[in-house]
């Protein structure tokens, strides 16, 4: 059996002085780092250790203040040091916009619901819809489950077919009334309300007429929840590489220009469910698109009673029809659209069994 030889008096020599080094060295950075832990500024920089530096105040975005209810005061469990600014922020100045609130404290919220699963509510949004003191003005496809969480008084616009307009200038007069009484009235739209929600209109007439900024707070859009709590991926690799996102329903009801077939490209359709049909065959007709392209439509996502019907751009007007689809539903358009529900019997085998049925009837 071999042994090792034992380390030369050189070896050990060499040892300590490393071992003498390194506590010396802890010795240096445990003083160091308790004292600046004491002041608790606490920082790495390239060229030294630790290195304390000022704490300068945080600046708080007007969402911020809608999540605080606009006090100065930090939940405990955010209070993080943030990173340093730089003084030049950016070149766009908000000095041109109205203040957030106006004389006798009236103040109004632009506000994201979400597809409609209470779970799917930001923080930001369920602390502001739950205060008892606001004003919610919602619109009518916000979920009954949403709704329920709202904790003071609220009213609902009947945005139906044929009648949008009249009921947006209604919305109009009661966050009007609302502002004018001194309240803060939350403005509750579903989804997101930048993404086909008006929302940016929305904001330019409370500019203008109401002289007051809203504070802003974004929302889950269904351009993407819905398809994915549907099962559907929205980009799949070797699938689909980019996505489009649609309105069904263009400025004073007419069609928006269609986007020309492309075959990894995925299409979400929001607020499109009602013509449907004619959207199909243009999309055939006039894009390009080959008749058996998949077509899903995921109807009230987050919510107790969502469904998922699906076809391609031939069979989905029938089976929309059958099973008697309304909004608020997002369709989504692309081979995307078999990729997780391609082995899922009770969807697929059923509804294209009766797609084909309908074919040959046709």
């Amino acid at each position: 059996m071999s042994k090792k030889a034992p380390p030369s008096n050189k070896n050990n020599s060499t040892i300590n002085r490393y071992k003498k080094l390194g506590l010396a060295f802890l010795a240096l950075t445990s003083s160091v780092n308790i004292a600046v832990e004491a002041a608790s500024f606490v920082t790495f920089s390239s060229s030294s250790i630790f290195c304390p530096r000022e704490l300068k105040p945080c600046h708080k975005s007007r969402s911020w203040l809608a999540y605080t209810n606009g006090s100065d005061g930090v939940p405990e469990q955010l209070t993080q040091h943030a990173p340093a600014i730089s003084k030049k922020r950016s070149n766009v100045s908000n000095r041109s916009f109205p203040p957030s609130s106006l004389p006798n404290g009236g103040r109004i919220s632009l506000v994201g619901a979400g597809p409609g699963d209470p779970d799917l509510l930001t923080v930001a949004a369920y602390k502001i819809i739950s205060d008892p003191n606001v004003l919610v003005v919602s619109d009518r496809l916000v979920a009954t489950e949403i709704l329920n969480l709202i904790k003071g008084e609220y009213k609902i616009a009947k945005k139906l077919p044929g009648c949008a307009e009249s009921a947006q200038e209604e919305i109009y007069t009661w966050c009007k009334e609302g502002l004018e009484a001194g309240k803060h009235v939350v403005r509750l739209k579903i989804g997101d309300p930048f993404v086909f929600g008006r929302g940016g209109e929305e904001v330019l007439r409370f500019r203008e007429e109401n002289g007051v900024e809203p504070n802003v707070v974004p929302g889950v859009s269904a351009a993407f929840s819905a398809p994915l709590l549907g099962s559907i991926p929205v980009t799949h690799r070797g699938v689909s590489n980019q996505v489009v996102m649609c309105t069904g329903y263009g400025r004073n009801g007419t069609s928006p220009d269609l986007i020309q077939y492309h075959k990894e490209q995925t299409i979400v359709f929001l607020m499109a469910v009602g013509r449907l049909r004619e959207l199909c065959e243009r999309l055939i007709r006039l894009a390009g698109y080959p008749p058996n392209t998949p077509v899903a439509i995921i109807e009230r996502a987050g919510c107790p009673n969502q469904r998922t019907v699906v076809g391609n751009m031939q069979t989905i007007p029938g089976l929309a029809e059958e099973y008697e689809v309304r909004p608020p539903s997002t369709i989504i358009v692309g081979e995307v659209v078999n990729v997780l529900l391609k082995n899922d019997v009770s969807v697929i085998d059923q509804t294209i069994g009766k797609a084909q049925n309908m074919t040959e009837t046709v």
